[in-house]
């Protein structure tokens, strides 16, 4: 068999002009960036992610290095003294505030208390019934009272 070319004049039309030809490859190069950074980045967020707990516990027992490095070395320091001191007064003084906040806090919480007393229904039909019981017991009083001087003195005749 022959190899025979079949490019005609018909194919010349659809084949792009060579300036046509390499904006398709740029834009091509382009896509193709997009796909290899896509890519690579999902690589990246994956390994991110399945790593994101071990990586916490490294970056935990860093700290925790550097944190025992820096109490030792301000254990040996002439400064460790003086703010061992600060701290424990630092510290005296906030239980002070606190204890203060509590007392404030205490006094605030009987004040609402207080205020909002008389809104307990409860407590006002209480109120109430004690002093109906008080009502009663004060006209017991008057009309006993009363029969009482209707007794020692003379009624006058009524006058029409």
């Amino acid at each position: 068999m022959t190899h025979e070319d079949t490019t005609g004049p018909a194919d010349d039309a659809v084949r792009p002009a060579p300036e046509l030809d390499i904006a398709r490859k740029i834009w091509l190069a382009g896509v193709g960036a997009y796909d290899r950074i896509s890519a690579e980045t999902q690589g990246v967020v994956e390994k991110l992610t399945s790593g994101a707990s071990e990586t916490f516990e490294e970056l935990v027992k860093k700290g925790e290095e550097v944190e025992d490095r820096v109490r030792n070395s301000l254990g040996r320091s002439p400064q460790a003294e003086k703010m061992s001191h600060a701290m424990e007064t630092a510290a005296a003084k906030a239980a002070e505030q606190r204890a203060a906040l509590e007392a404030r806090l205490a006094k605030v919480r009987e004040t609402v208390s207080e205020t909002l007393a008389p809104w307990n229904l409860p407590a006002i039909g209480q109120a109430l019934e004690k002093l109906a019981a008080k009502v009663d017991a004060l006209g017991h009083e008057v009309a006993a009272l009363k029969a009482e001087r209707d007794e020692k003195s003379p009624r006058a005749p009524a006058a029409d």
